[in-house]
């Protein structure tokens, strides 16, 4: 039987890391990729209803999607 109570603190980090890159944009605060040290960018599509978050790279990629 697997233990996935490591697997799961990972994907809590990265959730919550993704959530606080979120929040700072959202409010307006410059915040830089963690690969590429670029800056990263929020674009509202409307059509399918959601944020998203990327640089200019593309290595950083989020999608926030909005009810």
């Amino acid at each position: 039987m697997m233990d996935f109570s490591q697997l799961n603190k990972k994907f809590a980090q990265n959730f919550n890391d993704q959530k606080a890159i979120l929040k700072k944009l959202l409010q307006g605060k410059a915040v830089n990729c963690t690969s590429c040290n670029k800056p990263l960018s929020v674009k509202l599509n409307e059509k399918e209803a959601e944020f998203l978050v990327s640089c200019k790279t593309g290595c950083t990629q989020l999608t926030l999607e909005i009810d």
